[in-house]
C-alpha cells in the first residue's frame, strides 16, 4: 500500500504478535516479549517497512535483531513468514484468519474452531449473537473486546467508496481545526489523492502542543477504539469503524509530512531519487542537504527545490 495506512507495517506487526502467542505457549523463554517488543516498534514507524527492505537497515530500529529483521525482509518479500507457518502446523494448523484478530491467542482460536468458526465473519456473527461468552475463560466482556477487534480486522481489510468517507472526514477535519492548538490540518493518502476507494486515513495536524491536542481529539465523541496514543501520532477508529491516524508535525514541518503521508509510494520513491541525485535527503521531516534543512515548510516549496512544478495530490499516482 501507499504510505497511507501502512498495511505492511500492520500485517507484519499482527505476525509477529502471533509468533510471540504460540512460541509463549510452548515455554520458550525471552523471545515472546521481544516479539512484541519489535511488534511495537514496527506499529510506531512512521515509514512503510517496504521503504527499509534490508536487514541491517531493520536492526537499527529499537528491539529489531538479526532474526526479526531476516523475518521482515522474508515477509516482505513473500507476505509470509516460514518460521510462522511453521509454528501454526505444529500448533494444528490455526486459522489464519482468527490468529490475526488481537486478544485471540492460540488457545482460544482453538476453542472458537471447536464451534465450527474459522473465519472472521464467522466469528462476528457468533460473537454478535452471544455465542462466546460461555467458552471456558471466557466471559460477556472478553466477547465483546474480541467482536470490537474482529470488526477492526474486518473494516482494515476492506475499502470503501471515497463519497462514503467524506463525510466522515470532512466531520472530522472540521472538528480538528476547531482544537486550540491545531494550527492546519489536512488529509493526506489515498483520500487526498481523490482515489476511487480509500482504506485507512492519514490526517496530517500542525501543532507546538501535541500532547494535550492529542488528548483533546481522544475525548470527541465520534471518536472511538483509541490505538496508539503518542506524541506524534494518535490512532483510532471514526464512527463506523473507518481507521484513522493522525500524524503531528512542528510547524515548519508541514510541507514535508504533508507530502510524504499523500504518497503515492511510488511518487515519493520518485522525489528521493531525484533529492540523491543532487546529493540530497528527502525524508517526511525536510529536504536536506547535509544537515541543512534546504526546503520543509511547503509542498511547494519542496518541489521547487527539485526543479518539478507543484503536482496536484490526485496526479501522483
Amino acid at each position: 500500500m501507499s504510505p497511507s495506512g501502512f498495511d505492511n507495517n500492520r500485517k507484519f506487526a499482527s505476525l509477529l504478535r502471533q509468533m510471540a502467542a504460540l512460541l509463549e505457549e510452548d515455554g520458550v523463554a525471552f523471545k515472546p516479549a521481544a516479539y512484541r517488543r519489535a511488534a511495537q516498534t514496527i506499529t510506531d514507524l512512521d515509514k512503510d517497512i517496504a521503504e527499509i527492505n534490508d536487514v541491517k537497515e531493520f536492526k537499527k530500529l529499537p528491539g529489531v535483531g538479526e532474526a526479526i529483521a531476516t523475518k521482515a525482509v522474508e515477509f516482505l518479500s513473500t507476505g509470509r513468514i516460514p518460521h510462522l507457518d511453521q509454528l501454526i502446523a505444529k500448533h494444528g494448523g490455526l486459522s489464519e484468519e482468527l490468529m490475526m484478530i488481537e486478544d485471540l491467542g492460540p488457545k482460544r482460536v482453538r476453542q472458537i474452531e471447536e464451534l465450527g468458526i474459522h473465519k472472521t465473519e464467522e466469528l462476528i456473527e457468533a460473537a454478535k449473537a452471544g455465542k462466546l461468552r460461555d467458552l471456558p475463560r471466557f466471559s460477556e466482556v472478553i466477547e465483546k473486546k474480541i467482536l470490537d477487534n474482529a470488526l477492526n480486522v474486518e473494516e482494515r481489510s476492506r475499502r470503501i467508496p471515497l463519497e462514503e468517507a467524506k463525510p466522515r472526514v470532512e466531520k472530522l477535519l472540521k472538528a480538528l481545526r476547531a482544537v486550540s492548538g491545531v494550527h492546519r490540518a489536512e488529509a493526506a493518502g489515498s483520500y487526498r489523492r481523490e482515489k476511487e476507494t480509500v482504506g485507512d486515513i492519514d490526517i496530517v495536524a500542525v501543532t507546538d502542543d501535541a500532547e494535550t491536542v492529542s488528548n483533546a481529539i481522544a475525548a470527541l465523541p465520534f471518536v472511538e477504539h483509541v490505538a496508539a496514543h503518542g506524541g506524534t501520532k494518535l490512532s483510532f477508529n471514526l464512527e463506523g469503524g473507518l481507521r484513522t491516524d493522525i500524524r503531528f508535525v512542528k510547524p515548519d514541518q508541514w510541507g514535508s509530512a504533508l507530502l510524504y503521508f499523500t504518497g503515492s509510494k511510488e511518487h515519493n520513491i520518485f522525489l528521493r531519487k531525484r533529492a540523491i541525485e543532487r546529493g540530497w535527503k528527502l525524508n517526511e521531516y525536510a529536504l536536506f542537504e547535509g544537515d541543512k534543512v534546504i526546503a520543509s515548510k511547503e509542498e511547494e516549496d519542496i518541489y521547487k527545490a527539485l526543479d518539478l512544478p507543484w503536482m496536484k495530490p490526485k496526479t501522483r499516482l
